[in-house]
């Protein structure tokens, strides 16, 4: 069959790890707020910027430069593992957490040693499904060029944290703020996509994706006071199983495929409600929803980076 492979997968995280309890105690809410932490089915995250770090935004600006260099590297030489980089001929990174010009990607060009002509592309501002479109990316290139492509997300969340008072948390959209905090964490996962004899890679046979600008106001960041601030409504529950089906059941059903019909399933781990609705609403045994909670209980959600992590523990 001659179609693209996933050839290997990387993931990287922070050194600095936290349970949630420690995590909700340095954010210094009040009590009566643990079981919001409590009830993500989160044991412990990741971050780059210390816990109980205060930065100016241009001080979390530059500290996402190097969080998404050091994680970015970390993944990339993972996913390499002894291969030639210099073979490759696209590298596409997404992010929705920071902003670099030139490019992460660009900056990676000189460890690595990537040929003067390799093809990058920034896809920024796409949040958590941000992995999507780097990947289709890879594919699209190793289908036109035949050479193997590198595919990265790399997600520095704790540089988006909005200061508030934890004693008197924001109220806005139903504590949206405090419940972002309980839930994202930094984590980064690569992916090269190619052509091999490997009968263990899996061929990548179909893509299928919903988007409904109804829903733009629930998800994502807003700019206040000079800094990003996160955008989470509580109806992203509810909404995203919904999309999730739509484009699942338009998958299966071009490929004469049922839902018992895939063995493993990797889903964007977005919080513990997220992944129960998918579950109930596409119809999926909780069985197949393993992968994708044992990510959430170790690393949080960690956005566009989250599917790569999901993946890696297949």
């Amino acid at each position: 069959m001659d179609l693209p492979k996933v050839i290997s997968i990387g993931t990287a995280f922070p050194p600095h790890a936290y349970t949630q309890r420690e995590a909700f105690f340095s954010l210094g809410y009040p009590r009566n707020f643990w079981p919001i932490f409590n009830g993500a089915a989160i044991e412990k995250r990741h971050f780059w910027i210390p816990m109980g770090t205060k930065l100016s935004w241009q001080e979390a600006t530059e500290e996402y430069k190097k969080g998404a260099l050091y994680l970015s590297k970390k993944v990339i030489e993972a996913c390499l593992d002894g291969r030639d980089p210099s073979s490759l001929g696209s590298v596409s990174f997404a992010s929705c957490t920071g902003y670099e010009c030139p490019s992460i990607s660009h900056w990676l060009a000189n460890d690595f040693g990537f040929s003067s002509d390799i093809v990058y592309t920034s896809i920024l501002g796409h949040g958590c499904e941000g992995g999507f479109p780097a990947f289709r990316r890879a594919y699209d290139y190793v289908i036109a060029h035949h050479k193997p492509a590198l595919a990265i997300s790399c997600e520095i969340c704790s540089v988006c944290y909005f200061p508030e008072d934890g004693a008197n948390p924001d109220k806005t959209r139903d504590y949206e703020l405090l419940r972002a905090n309980a839930i994202f964490g930094d984590g980064a996962s690569s992916v090269i996509i190619g052509f091999d004899d490997n009968p263990r890679h899996p061929y990548v046979i179909d893509f299928e994706s919903y988007f409904n600008p109804d829903n733009m106001s629930h998800l994502g960041f807003l700019w206040q006071d000079g800094r990003l601030r996160c955008l989470l409504s509580r109806q992203v529950p509810k909404i995203a199983p919904l999309g999730a089906k739509i484009a699942v059941d338009r998958l299966l059903l071009r490929n004469g495929l049922k839902i018992e019909d895939i063995q493993h399933w990797v889903i964007h781990p977005g919080g513990k409600t997220i992944l129960d609705n998918i579950r109930d609403v596409i119809g999926l045994p909780e069985e197949c929803m393993s992968l994708s909670r044992e990510t959430l209980r170790h690393y949080g959600n960690c956005s566009s980076s989250s599917i790569g992590i999901v993946g890696k523990l297949l």
